[in-house]
């Protein structure tokens, strides 16, 4: 059964927030962009993935996706998929690349191979191997019986072939159409009971708790930005026009005149995502949204039941 489904990572909400606030020609835009691509093309991997592992009897696994956990050492790792069984755990890792894909079996390196160029995009063997390390400490570090973990890198792209490979490599890496073949036969050769109920469930709650997300990246420190580099208003969803303007009880882009009833409450949710804080006030909200208005702006943050703190001027929002 699915303990922990896949939820879009922050960081690439984040990504799509800038995508729409930094003007296309700020210096920074081309950087945030390559970023959102590879965290956007990442997560398309991880769901294509999720389907075929849909077919799955999920009745055998406790499936966790997108694990982020601090090793015995303190360092975060992160699993795009994690299956434990009472005879072993699997370790899955997405990758979403087309091309011709060459591994290299000594480094763990992965070289895509596209048109008349060649590039290094990760080493998903090497980390994999470092991850099963990681999972295993923490394992020990319970006191839980010693148990085997596999691991497999998924490709999950449609138009990605392989090359070079030997039969060693293709027990490590398998394309996202066969995967449930690839778990089940992974299962067949996994006979020997290591967890009991409770201890599986002890496992799964310990990681549970000590997963922690990504919602701490803050975009705008991260890329050297200031609240002055980013688009302010209404965005229209047609056009990418800003600011809407508000005329009665709708919004109109001036630009190509779609209309909207309530596009405030989806503008407001970026003010978080590219970084500007938590929290927000009248004024605060007044110059990002491009209110004047302070009765009115009163009334938009009171529609949006927002938790605050304070009184008057002094009164803060506090963002979800």
């Amino acid at each position: 059964m699915i303990i922990k489904e896949r939820e879009k990572p922050f960081k690439l909400l984040a990504h799509e927030a800038a995508i729409r606030r930094v003007p296309k020609n700020h210096p920074k835009y081309p950087e945030i962009e390559k970023e959102y691509f590879r965290l956007h093309y990442g997560y398309l991997g991880e769901k294509a993935m999720d389907y075929f592992s849909s077919f799955l009897p999920h009745e055998n696994y406790k499936i966790l996706h997108g694990l982020r956990i601090p090793d015995t050492k303190g360092r975060y790792f992160q699993m795009d998929s994690l299956l434990i069984t009472p005879t072993h755990c699997l370790i899955l890792d997405s990758k979403y690349i087309k091309g011709k894909l060459e591994f290299d079996e000594d480094t763990g390196i992965l070289i895509r191979h596209h048109e008349d160029s060649h590039q290094r995009v990760g080493d998903p063997l090497a980390q994999l191997a470092r991850h099963k390390i990681q999972l295993s400490g923490l394992i020990d570090k319970l006191k839980l019986p010693s148990i085997s973990i596999e691991t497999q890198v998924v490709i999950s792209h449609k138009s990605a072939t392989l090359f070079k490979k030997s039969p060693t490599l293709l027990n490590k890496i398998v394309f996202h159409t066969n995967l449930p073949t690839r778990i089940q036969a992974i299962d067949h050769t996994q006979k020997t009971t290591r967890f009991s109920a409770k201890e599986t469930n002890k496992l799964v709650k310990v990681l549970l708790n000590r997963h922690k997300d990504d919602s701490t990246f803050n975009l705008m420190v991260y890329y050297g930005l200031t609240p002055s580099d980013f688009i302010k208003g209404v965005i229209c969803i047609k056009c990418s026009h800003a600011p809407m303007k508000k005329y009665y009880k709708k919004w109109t882009c001036v630009s190509c005149g779609h209309t909207e009833l309530d596009p405030v409450s989806r503008t407001i949710k970026d003010y978080p995502l590219i970084g500007l804080g938590n929290t927000i006030t009248n004024k605060q909200f007044r110059e990002f949204v491009c209110i004047p208005s302070i009765s009115i702006a009163s009334k938009f943050l009171f529609t949006l039941n927002l938790p605050q703190k304070g009184t008057n001027k002094g009164r803060i929002y506090y963002l979800e």
